[in-house]
Formats: structure tokens, sequence, C-alpha cells
């Protein structure tokens, strides 16, 4: 598969009423093709501390993690966000080891995205999930866009649900519940 560099474009204000950010990654080349992540405040802090080069008095868990990274002869080489299910990104984290041999390691898309900031390798991500789940309807200043539903959790997912029946949009209403219908669903075969 295609991978498409990406690289950190901004980081909304928190998203209301819940304590979640909209972490906006774009594509680096001509294209400009971005990707929005929903992430906790914590992740959020971690990133925007790797994105603002910030050096802690004492090292931060990410930090820690480079430190020993670095000291166990460890190269980070890349992160590939290699999948997208139920508003939730996944990744990989490519290391090379002392010996030399490369490793694959799955890690949470938001760990890949603060170490790439700190430490400095590419981000990555898929053309087929890139193109499925970019943002879309963009407005001129850059303001307001439309997210996949893919890209969104089942709270959110819900609210909106709410928001369409209230706003009497049944066709919305009716596609928001097919589609946590189809995750309750999917929550139940895993078990």
């Amino acid at each position: 598969m295609k991978e498409i560099e990406m690289k950190m474009l901004d980081m909304s204000t928190v998203l209301r009423p819940s304590n979640s950010f909209a972490l906006v990654l774009e594509e680096v080349g001509d294209e400009k093709r971005k990707l929005a992540l929903i992430i906790g405040a914590a992740e959020a802090q971690s990133i925007k501390m790797g994105e603002l080069n910030y050096n802690p008095p004492r090292p931060f868990t990410h930090d820690l993690m480079l430190n020993v990274i670095k000291a166990g002869g460890i190269q980070c080489m890349k992160g590939i966000i290699y999948e997208v299910r139920n508003g939730i990104y996944y990744s990989y984290l490519y290391i090379r080891r002392a010996d030399g041999e490369v490793e694959v390691v799955d890690a949470r898309t938001s760990d890949v995205i603060a170490l790439s900031l700190r430490a400095g390798f590419p981000l990555y991500v898929y053309e087929d999930i890139l193109e499925r789940e970019q943002l879309r309807n963009i407005s001129t200043d850059g303001s307001t866009y439309t997210l996949t539903v893919n890209s969104v959790d089942m709270d959110t997912l819900k609210k909106a649900m709410e928001e369409a029946v209230a706003a009497e949009d049944y066709e919305r209403a009716s596609q928001l519940r097919d589609e946590i219908r189809k995750r309750e669903d999917e929550g139940k075969d895993n078990r």
C-alpha cells in the first residue's frame, strides 16, 4: 500500500461537552489532504509539548520512552496509521534494534505522533485510509469541516443523532442510528 507522509497542522480547542481535542494532520506535498483525529486532553498536552519542543524539568512519559529507546541503541524510523475502526486510529511504530533488525510495534496513534514530534521521524498514513477518512467540506478559512462517521466515537454519534432528531433531520438521524447499531452488533460479535 502506498504511504503518504503527514505532518501536524493544528489542534482545536476543547470540543464541548467532552474533554476532547481535534488534531488535524495534513499531507506533505501538493495535495494537502487533511485527516482529523479526536484525542483526549492528556494526549493533546503531550503532543503540544512535542510540537513546542518543550523540555520539562523532569521527563514526561514520551521523553522517558525516548531516553530508554536511545539508551538501548534503538532508533525510531517511522510511524504508519494503518487502520481506522469505530473512531479509533491504529498505528505501527517502526524501530531499528541495536542489531540492525527492524521491528514493527503496534501503538496508539497519539503516542506515535508525540514521539514523532520529539524524535523527528516521519509519520505516514496508507493512501486508501487518507482518501476515505480525509476532511471534506472545508471552509475557506479552515474553521469548519466535515468528519467522516468512522472517525468519531459512539458518544459523539449518539449526541449527533439526538441533535438530528431535534432538528427534524430524520434522514441524517437514521444514518447515524444505522451506524450506531452496526457498531453495537460488531461489539457483540467480538465477545
